[in-house]
C-alpha cells in the first residue's frame, strides 16, 4: 500500500488529520502535482481554504511555467 492509498484509507475511515500528516510529508520528498493536488483537497476538507488555495496556486503556476 502506497502512503497515498493509505492517506485515503484514513480519509474514508475520517481521520482527515492523520491523512494529512502523511501527505504534507509526501509532498516534501515526492511534490508530484498528484500529489499536492490531494493535499489541497484535504486541506479543503479541514476547512483550511487558504492553505488549499496556495497549493492551488502553486500548481497553476507551475503548469504555465512548464507550458512557457
Amino acid at each position: 500500500m502506497t502512503i497515498q492509498e493509505l492517506a485515503r484509507h484514513y480519509l474514508r475511515q475520517g481521520l482527515t488529520l492523520r491523512a494529512v500528516g502523511l501527505m504534507q510529508n509526501l509532498v516534501e520528498t515526492e511534490p508530484t502535482s498528484e500529489n499536492l493536488s490531494f493535499l489541497a483537497e484535504l486541506y479543503a476538507e479541514e476547512g483550511l481554504f487558504e492553505d488549499s488555495a496556495a497549493i492551488h496556486l502553486q500548481l497553476v503556476k507551475a503548469e504555465l511555467k512548464r507550458r512557457s
